[in-house]
């Protein structure tokens, strides 16, 4: 009588049963991290454009009135060297926006839009 080595159609058919399972489980964790990843980097994104506008109008732009709202483009930040070249919105893939600088409360605020 021979013996035969290897897994019957019943077995893979289980492991293949509970891989299944455990991706049903995993997948809307693994999903909650990635979507909240991807706001984290846009808040980064969001903080460094506004810390570069800032150091952009303390340095070129000094006697500039921040009591009335200026805006500022991206495409002014690169080409002044305040942010690099491949700089684009994580959540768009683009650089379409613009930086409002001002002061409040003896704060400067940043807003972008």
């Amino acid at each position: 009588m021979r013996k035969n080595k290897g897994f019957t159609l019943v077995e893979l058919m289980a492991i293949l049963v509970i891989l299944a399972a455990m991706m049903l489980i995993s997948a809307p964790s693994i999903t909650k991290t990635l979507k909240k990843s991807q706001d984290l980097e846009s808040i980064e994104y969001e903080k460094n454009l506004c810390l570069a506008a800032q150091s952009y109008m303390q340095i070129e732009k000094r006697d500039v009135d921040l009591s009335t709202p200026q805006t500022i483009s991206i495409e002014t930040l690169m080409s002044t060297g305040y942010v690099t070249d491949d700089t684009v919105n994580p959540s768009t893939d683009k650089v379409d926006m613009s930086i409002e600088i001002r002061k409040q409360d003896g704060e400067i605020k940043c807003v972008i839009k």
